[in-house]
């Protein structure tokens, strides 16, 4: 799933958290976890995350800096996939979870053609139903990207993926199957780059940007590949992303998705603090910190990023 600027987003009036609190009240239960039970005590928040490293690690620094600002904090970590955690927040199991921009728009409007940060953002917004809100989305993107080695880039002089199209006939790519007809993998690459792969030289690899993709990529298997933009395997292989100026990919920036019935201005303000110290080169270390058997646990990881940037004190009031 990659820098981006930081943007600062106002939060929507109170009246419109009042009027969604008001209706989960009478909502039944839609959370294959059971449900939990709607509490009003703004400074109680259980944080979730998905069942991969990186959003176990997101989720535990958000639980650690809203402890360090007087917070209880529970956690349920690992739920799974956004068919489970959606409900579990919406259901008052967990109140918060570490999402992607594009990815959760793309949940809840599938033909989006948004794909800039702030076009997303907007969009997202707008798609989210009355019982869920986003805070400010963070500089950390973790998003689809085109990747090359070092010495094919230097080969052609590649740095974005316009340059490459000019060696179509020469490119085997690698990428997950789907990649292959959905709008923004060779259909879209071809649209707004005139990057055109034949058939034949399209390799199907099924382990989302992993080991065996980054291994046909640096035997010369493939040409280039899809890679995310968070993978430790891009400065352990040396790997070259090449820019997207037209923003072929969803911008997924990192944003925090929380039941509108426990939004408070000092989960904003903790929060905020945290997304805006968090990027795209920062993920990729930490990821590389729990990668593998020597590898530490996410809490751990994120125990040294929070002590790092400061959030294991309160956030001084303004």
């Amino acid at each position: 799933m990659t820098t981006l600027r930081k943007r600062v987003r106002s939060w929507p009036p109170a009246v419109t958290i009042m009027v969604a609190a008001l209706f989960l009240a009478g909502c039944g239960s839609a959370n294959p976890l059971g449900g939990g039970a709607i509490s009003g005590d703004l400074k109680s928040i259980t944080v979730g995350s998905a069942d991969f490293p990186e959003s176990k690690i997101i989720g535990e620094i958000y639980a650690q800096a809203l402890e360090a600002n007087g917070f209880t904090v529970g956690r349920q970590f690992g739920i799974g996939s956004r068919e489970t955690y959606i409900p579990a927040v919406k259901d008052h199991s967990i109140d918060l979870v570490p999402e992607y921009t594009g990815n959760l728009l793309q949940y809840f409007d599938k033909q989006t053609t948004a794909t800039t940060p702030d076009a997303v953002e907007l969009a997202l917004v707008r798609a989210l139903p009355g019982d869920l809100s986003i805070l400010t989305p963070s500089p950390a993107n973790d998003t689809d990207t085109v990747a090359v080695s070092k010495a094919t880039a230097d080969k052609w002089n590649l740095k974005t993926i316009a340059d490459l199209a000019a060696h179509s006939p020469e490119v085997k790519f690698g990428a997950p199957s789907e990649f292959e007809t959905r709008a923004e993998g060779l259909p879209g690459l071809k649209a707004k780059y005139g990057l055109d792969i034949a058939p034949g030289n399209f390799i199907s690899i099924s382990d989302g940007g992993g080991p065996a993709t980054v291994r046909a990529l640096t035997d010369g298997t493939v040409t280039a590949a899809d890679i995310f933009s968070t993978s430790p395997a891009i400065p352990q292989n040396n790997l070259v992303v090449l820019e997207d100026p037209k923003n072929n990919f969803l911008a997924a920036n990192v944003v925090p998705l929380v039941s509108s019935q426990k939004m408070s201005d000092q989960l904003k303000t903790v929060l905020d603090a945290v997304s805006a110290k968090l990027t795209t080169q920062g993920l990729i270390e930490l990821n590389e910190a729990v990668e593998g058997n020597k590898g530490v646990d996410p809490d751990e990881a994120a125990k040294k990023w929070v002590q790092d940037n400061g959030f294991d004190k309160p956030i001084p009031e303004k």
